[in-house]
């Protein structure tokens, strides 16, 4: 009987948009545990954030190499940006993972569709769906034979919740359609490419929405089978299998990560 179980992740070199705090912490920190020797985060303002998901990482294993990134998920040069100084950063010249979370949280842009202007629809496109596209066709060029590719989706692009959310709801949608053909069109190199629906997943920001918006706390509660809101670790672990060999033969898909939020909607 073997004495130990080989980390699923070993060896792997990784990436992880909007990596410092919240969901995307939760993925690197996932990462590190599952044996990733080298992981990259991108963060938008907070340096400080960043650097303590880094030390978080050092402390389960040493000798991982990290670096951080500060990147505007609304940069349409994003994508170009963070894979090339990621190997730079890291010392590799490939990435076997990568995960799209880096998203445009800010209240501004949720609101009621009656005060809905064009620049806050096209920053939450560009954030939500043109720059995982631009991270995974950069990554593509440098990613080997069975690699990840992860897009963090909601599973607001496949509900009807109506105000406050229309723009993020239908940049989620265009991302996992563009998960669902990347997959068809990165199968060549035997790369899986699979968005994960979330649902409503208790970090910073989802408080700052509860606090914002009256009953929403109360209707993400009552969407999910299990009645409550998730916590970091229900998507990071779920996101470390998608990432795993164990996963190859899951591609194409919208992984589910809801507490069963979409059941009703899909019955």
């Amino acid at each position: 009987m073997a004495d130990t179980i080989p980390a699923p992740l070993k060896g792997k070199v990784a990436l992880v948009t909007g990596g410092s705090r919240g969901i995307g912490a939760g993925i690197v920190k996932a990462f590190a545990r599952n044996g990733c020797t080298h992981i990259a985060i991108t963060y938008a303002k907070n340096k400080t954030a960043a650097e303590e998901t880094l030390q978080a990482v050092n402390h389960t294993n040493s000798s991982i190499k990290t670096c951080a990134i500060q990147g505007d998920v609304r940069d349409v040069e994003f994508g170009k940006k963070v894979v090339a100084e990621s190997l730079r950063g890291l010392g590799v010249e490939h990435l076997d993972i990568v995960v799209s979370n880096a998203a445009l949280l800010s209240l501004e842009h949720w609101g009621p569709v009656a005060d809905l202007n064009f620049e806050q629809w096209n920053e939450m496109m560009t954030s939500e769906a043109w720059t995982p596209l631009a991270v995974s066709r950069e990554a593509f060029k440098i990613m080997p034979n069975d690699g990840r590719m992860i897009l963090i989706s909601s599973a607001a692009s496949k509900s009807s919740q109506g105000d406050p959310g229309i723009a993020y709801a239908a940049a989620k949608a265009a991302l996992d359609a563009i998960s669902r053909n990347l997959a068809a069109i990165y199968a060549k190199k035997n790369i899986t490419v699979n968005s994960i629906s979330v649902g409503a997943t208790l970090t910073g920001s989802l408080q700052a929405a509860f606090d914002a918006v009256p009953g929403f706390e109360q209707m993400a509660v009552e969407a999910s089978l299990l009645k409550r809101v998730g916590n970091v670790d229900d998507i990071a672990n779920i996101v470390a299998f998608v990432a795993s060999p164990q996963a190859g033969w899951i591609t194409g898909n919208a992984v589910p990560a809801n507490g069963g939020a979409l059941s009703a909607a899909q019955s």
